[in-house]
């Protein structure tokens, strides 16, 4: 009971320094604004601003800033950096009192090597439902531009036009695109950047579509037309796999959890039992274990992973 209600305590608190950093930035926005308007922008920053740009202007943030985009978080590297020390912080303290280690080292190795694996999951997952997204989107893109270019219009005008009627995240990407063609840039580059960003098989159809017909002409409206149910049918069959494999899934994340809670157990169970770990025996029992249950979930997602 103890564990859970740490668990809870140790969720409840990311969550608001996550708000807290979400309002921090807003009212930072708003008292630059306030800031230009009343002293022209002039005004000497606190230390946490200047902390903050140095943050952003180091090798780290700038590896980070790409991820953080393409995860669709309007976070700085500095905010998001920030959330990453505090979550080790919590997750130190919820190991040392909840799961009961003793050892100090043991728990600092925990933290610190549990929270960038952490942050690259969860960067992961907010990537590939961005993209998902994205891919659930382009049906519908195609069927604008057949209808754009039935109507007579230009490709680049087409673009503008699923920019204008459809919501986000296409409204985003290819607004990137459509702003990026009327300050000068070639389409081809542009749109090269944008599979990038989202380097999906549909996207990758949907834009050497593109760009083909760009270079050698033909009949866009049919290709477009066709494009879509291509895509709406591969659609249907991506639903059905996934209803399918649905529990090899689970089981892939089921795994990890049910190997954590039989260890938590048997740390109450055996006293001194994280003393073990602090050994190199130890340690090495603890990293083959590790590499068992990542290579457990790598293998089962790779045989429930069906590609159309």
């Amino acid at each position: 009971m103890g564990a859970l209600l740490a668990a809870g305590a140790a969720a409840t608190a990311v969550w608001a320094i996550y708000y807290y950093l979400t309002l921090n930035s807003e009212r930072k926005k708003a008292h630059e604004m306030l800031n230009e308007w009343m002293y022209q922008g002039v005004e000497k920053s606190s230390w946490s601003d200047s902390l903050s740009d140095k943050i952003d202007g180091t090798s780290w943030a700038e590896k980070i800033k790409p991820k953080l985009e393409r995860a669709s978080l309007e976070m700085k590297p500095s905010e998001y950096g920030s959330l990453l020390f505090g979550a080790g912080i919590i997750l130190f303290i919820v190991l040392k009192m909840a799961a009961g280690i003793d050892s100090v080292l043991l728990t600092l190795i925990l933290s610190v090597g549990l929270v960038p694996v952490g942050s690259k999951l969860f960067l992961k997952s907010r990537q590939n439902i961005y993209a998902q997204r994205m891919d659930n989107q382009l049906s519908e893109a195609c069927r604008l531009l057949s209808s754009a270019a039935r109507a007579g219009l230009s490709v680049p005008q087409g673009l503008q036009l699923v920019v204008s009627e459809m919501p986000a995240p296409i409204k985003t990407e290819l607004g990137r695109v459509v702003r990026e063609m009327e300050l000068g840039r070639d389409m081809e580059e542009a749109l090269q950047d944008l599979l990038q960003r989202i380097n999906t098989r549909d996207m990758q159809v949907f834009i050497n579509a593109l760009i083909i017909q760009r270079r050698a002409g033909g009949d866009l409206a049919k290709v477009m037309s066709e494009m879509a149910a291509t895509m709406e049918e591969r659609k249907i069959i991506h639903q059905t796999i996934r209803a399918v494999t649905a529990q090899a899934r689970t089981s892939a994340y089921a795994l990890p959890m049910i190997s954590l809670l039989i260890t938590f157990m048997l740390s109450k169970m055996i006293d001194g039992f994280w003393d073990l770990f602090t050994t190199l025996p130890g340690m090495i029992l603890l990293a083959i274990f590790c590499a068992l249950q990542v290579l457990g979930v790598v293998l089962v997602r790779k045989f429930s992973n069906i590609r159309v």
